[in-house]
């Protein structure tokens, strides 16, 4: 069994506020979890309104649809407007 864990430090460029981080997060992390079938968490910068890093997780017997999966996520984030990727990183277990 392989566990996949995806990082995503972002700028969120339209927000001036953390009621609109909110707003902006809780409509991305549905989207993922909805598409993806994976879990999805702010990991980071709770407090500051325009910065997030985002984890993505999801688990399989193949290690291969797992990174396939953490990449179409990531994918969907660069969709975004009004999202900035800083990094990202992905591990496997």
């Amino acid at each position: 069994m392989t566990i996949g864990l995806l990082q995503v430090e972002m700028l969120l460029l339209e927000t001036r506020s953390l009621k609109d981080k909110r707003s902006v997060l809780s409509r991305i992390k549905n989207l993922i979890r909805k598409k993806f079938n994976v879990a999805v968490a702010e990991l980071k910068y709770g407090d500051q309104w325009g910065r997030t890093l985002l984890g993505i997780t999801t688990l399989g017997n193949d290690s291969k649809i797992v990174h396939q999966t953490l990449g179409r996520a990531e994918e969907l984030l660069e969709e975004q407007i009004g999202i900035q990727i800083i990094s990202r990183k992905v591990e496997l277990f």
